[in-house]
């Protein structure tokens, strides 16, 4: 009788083990020739899983024993200058967008990877906007380190050194096309420690200007050099801030312009008392709202204020303020139209008061250094913020601003035909760039004095 198997004899299976079922062990063959788990050798012929059907070898993707294997993907190599391409697309999204507009998925995806892979680069949004803002400023700062160096150790005298000053700048600066909106108005959220280091950066490459001045015109009172000097330095850097082409005839102009605020002869300044009546505030709420949230939108940007702050300011609540604008949004988008429908408002009124263009374009410049002195709170928030309107909103007051150029350009090609479009466009915002510059160099004093030195200073660079 044989043993039983529950006392110790041996029993074999003829089916396949569970665990081995569950390992999958069974799923794929074994190499041929090798001796298989039944003891038995297998053949070129092997057999496969009932449960699978014979492979069709003209359709199949499965590797034959004679196709070498096929991935089911190519591995993706990683570009050597990821970071480079990651720091230049961020810095198109920040100087187009606004830093708080752009995300870190924003950045990924227009790189084509995925907002985890960026964080092996940067460590969060901040440091990739401070790599931004730093990288432009280096570029700059390094171009004109390496001609003054170049130039100074080979004698040349201040004329050429000058020249060379200009046209290094120039090409560094084009290289930064549509950028320096970073700088102009995205630096404020830098940390004061990251600010710092951009101003003085900046007031490094603004030094190389004054020095090669204070060489070819030893007689200039410093606050004349200090505002030929940056108006000479503002004239290059208003190509980073825009994207109208700029061809070989208007890098020439933009040369000579440059060169012309290191030439001109500023009117004196006078004595100025200020008057001792400022006017006084709206007592509309609606009003009142507005005009606060110029003021904090100006010192400390959009982004920055709320809706509670607004309220403090005109002495009511949040909800007080919801009962005349639906959003902050509302509240820029007020200010913004003011400030549009205001320059329109001076544009027109020259042009009304004129009988040819040489005498528009001498009273427009009068009147927009005017505006900008006078205003500059509203009319830096109107190109600062627009970033911060509604998709509708912003390209309504866009087109305005399209327009005002517009207007600036054909006055220029009237009164100067050889310009093309693109070239006056140009030219207008190398002016409006000027203006800005040295508003910011005054600390918006507006005196007679200033804005007669700041139109002057505009006529050389417009050449009229």
């Amino acid at each position: 009788m044989p043993p039983c198997p529950r006392q110790g004899g041996i029993r074999r299976s003829r089916t396949t083990p569970f665990a081995l079922r569950r390992s999958g062990v069974f799923e794929e063959e074994p190499p041929v020739g090798r001796v298989s788990f039944w003891g038995e050798r297998r053949t070129p012929e092997r057999r496969r899983p009932r449960s699978l059907p014979a492979p069709d070898l003209e359709r199949s993707n499965t590797p034959s024993m004679t196709t070498p294997p096929t991935w089911p993907h190519t591995p993706t190599i990683r570009p050597k200058d990821r970071k480079q391409r990651i720091e230049s697309a961020a810095t198109q999204a920040f100087a187009l967008r606004g830093y708080h507009q752009v995300s870190m998925s924003d950045v990924a995806a227009s790189v084509g990877i995925s907002a985890p892979a960026l964080y092996r680069h940067f460590a969060n949004k901040y440091d990739l906007f401070k790599h931004t803002a730093f990288g432009i400023v280096e570029a700059v700062e390094g171009a004109t380190d390496e001609v003054t160096e170049t130039t100074v150790a080979a004698g040349a005298p201040a004329t050429e050194r000058a020249s060379a000053l200009i046209n290094a700048t120039l090409d560094s600066l084009i290289k930064c096309r549509g950028t320096g909106e970073i700088i102009r108005w995205e630096s404020r959220y830098l940390e004061p420690a990251d600010r710092a280091s951009v101003d003085r950066r900046l007031a490094k490459v603004y030094g190389r200007f004054s020095t090669v001045l204070k060489e070819l015109r030893p007689d200039l009172r410093d606050e004349d050099r200090a505002l030929q000097s940056r108006a000479a330095f503002a004239v290059l850097a208003s190509v980073s801030m825009h994207r109208t082409s700029i061809s070989a005839a208007a890098a020439d102009y933009l040369r000579a312009a440059s060169q012309r605020a290191l030439e001109a002869d500023l009117p004196e300044t006078e004595a100025y008392v200020a008057p001792s009546a400022t006017g006084i505030p709206s007592t509309a709420k609606r009003e009142q709202i507005v005009a606060h949230s110029i003021d904090l939108f100006f010192a400390r940007g959009y982004n920055l204020v709320s809706i509670e702050e607004i309220g403090g300011a005109v002495g009511i609540t949040a909800s007080g303020v919801y009962r005349h604008f639906e959003s902050k949004s509302g509240i820029l988008a007020a200010a913004c139209s003011r400030a549009a429908e205001y320059l329109g408002q001076v544009t027109r009124d020259v042009f009304a008061a004129v009988d040819s263009n040489e005498a528009a374009l001498d009273g427009l410049i009068d009147a927009y250094v005017e505006a900008q002195l006078a205003h500059h709170k509203l009319l830096q928030v109107y190109i600062a913020e627009s970033t911060n309107l509604s998709d509708e909103e912003r390209e309504r007051l866009l087109a305005l601003q399209r327009d005002h150029i517009e207007e600036w350009a054909g006055l220029l090609r009237a009164v100067k035909p050889q310009f093309s479009a693109s070239e006056a466009r140009c030219i207008a915002h190398a002016g409006f760039h000027v203006v800005d510059s040295l508003g910011r160099v005054l600390a918006w004093q507006d005196t007679p004095s200033n804005r007669a030195r700041v139109a002057h200073m505009l006529r050389a660079i417009l050449g009229v």
